[in-house]
């Protein structure tokens, strides 16, 4: 038994391999579709690149890994009934206990890594995408700058005819704003400043006018001797580096203190009912990205099992099967994952339910499975 059990999970950890690889391919292609923009204008380097992509991946196999659990599992064991394996172990007394065995073993090794990985390597890979995005940005926004072109910034669009050392000559900022220009800011000279204490670009502009996009009621031009007025890096970064929400990016003891500032402000807060509603938000953001940080781990064996059980009873061995079950599995679990996330964000269920709805659910799923098989 000890050698049929090692064989399984052999070729368990190989469907694994093969799932993760293919999964995290595909998710990162849409990582990096979102980041195109920022490295293109920010002329980023190949090392550059790599190591963001990089840096990238942990966040993504957090992801990936119950989806790769379910398809090897099922792969396997299905494999293994239409070979008929199955029927010749059964056959000599073997439970269907011992059967999952592998698959346990697989599911409890699953659930610890991605435990560790969920707390500790996964943030850590975000922060320093954010940093390396920052430091890219910087170089886009400063000397990534040239003269007679347009340069993007958040919702501004400038363009200089000359650009030396951070100063412009014949400056002009356009603001866009539903999809179309609310505001032209016109100046004859001005720079544009980074600064690292507040992190963000502080623009200087010297004798120039703004002038109003058009209303039916309204046409405003103000001229100004100066002007300033700053862009903050993070607000930079969501739209140019999409790397997930703010909170994923937290170790678990920033969780806990943002969640708790949140949720004191919350209480304090009488007066401004929709300030009052943004930081029941944010603080139950937080929460649920403490809990989410449990539940996958924990879907990651509950997948395990639940492939397992498919795979014995469907007799799915091919891989287009195989794969076409995951997807349908997967998005359905994360469509619950989400509906929780929704009533959690107002207040309506406690974080603890909310992000487990899919896991209670999946293992209900599992049980039923597992007493369907039992008396076959």
């Amino acid at each position: 038994m000890k050698l049929i059990h090692r064989i399984t999970f052999i070729d368990l950890m190989s469907a694994v391999a093969e799932g993760v690889v293919l999964f995290t391919f595909v998710f990162l292609l849409r990582r990096l579709f979102n980041i195109t923009e920022l490295l293109v204008a920010g002329g980023a380097s190949m090392n550059t690149t790599l190591e963001m992509v990089f840096s990238m991946l942990p966040s993504i196999m957090l992801l990936t890994m119950p989806m790769a659990a379910l398809l090897a599992t099922m792969m396997v064991y299905g494999r293994m009934v239409q070979e008929n394996e199955f029927m010749a172990l059964r056959a000599v007394g073997y439970s269907p206990v011992q059967l999952l065995a592998p698959a346990l073993v697989l599911g409890v090794l699953m659930m610890g890594l991605l435990g560790w990985w969920g707390h500790r390597i996964a943030p850590k890979g975000l922060r320093i995408v954010r940093e390396i995005a920052a430091d890219v940005l910087r170089n886009a926004a400063t000397a990534g700058i040239r003269p007679s072109n347009f340069s993007t910034m958040g919702k501004l669009i400038f363009s200089a005819s000359a650009v030396e050392n951070g100063h412009m000559k014949n400056l002009r900022i356009f603001e866009e704003r539903e999809d179309r220009i609310a505001g032209v800011i016109s100046s004859p000279s001005g720079y544009l400043e980074y600064r690292p204490d507040d992190s963000s670009f502080l623009f200087h502009l010297q004798n120039g006018r703004l002038h109003q996009a058009p209303s039916p009621n309204r046409d405003v031009v103000i001229h100004f001797n100066e002007m300033e007025f700053s862009i903050g890096i993070p607000t930079l970064l969501n739209k140019f580096a999409k790397t997930g929400p703010e909170e994923q990016h937290f170790s678990r003891e920033e969780l806990d203190s943002t969640a708790k500032s949140y949720l004191e402000a919350y209480q304090i807060e009488q007066s401004d009912q929709g300030k009052r509603a943004w930081y029941l938000k944010k603080g139950m953001q937080m929460k649920m990205e403490v809990s989410r940080r449990f539940s996958l781990p924990a879907a990651a064996f509950i997948m395990a099992i639940i492939g397992a059980l498919l795979g014995m009873q469907s007799g799915y061995g091919k891989r287009s099967s195989c794969y076409t079950t995951t997807i349908a599995v997967i998005f359905l679990y994360y469509l619950l994952l989400n509906f929780g996330r929704t009533y959690v964000e107002k207040g309506e269920l406690a974080p603890w339910l909310g992000m487990w709805i899919p896991n209670y659910l999946s293992m209900v799923f599992a049980a039923l499975l597992l007493y369907r098989f039992r008396k076959i």
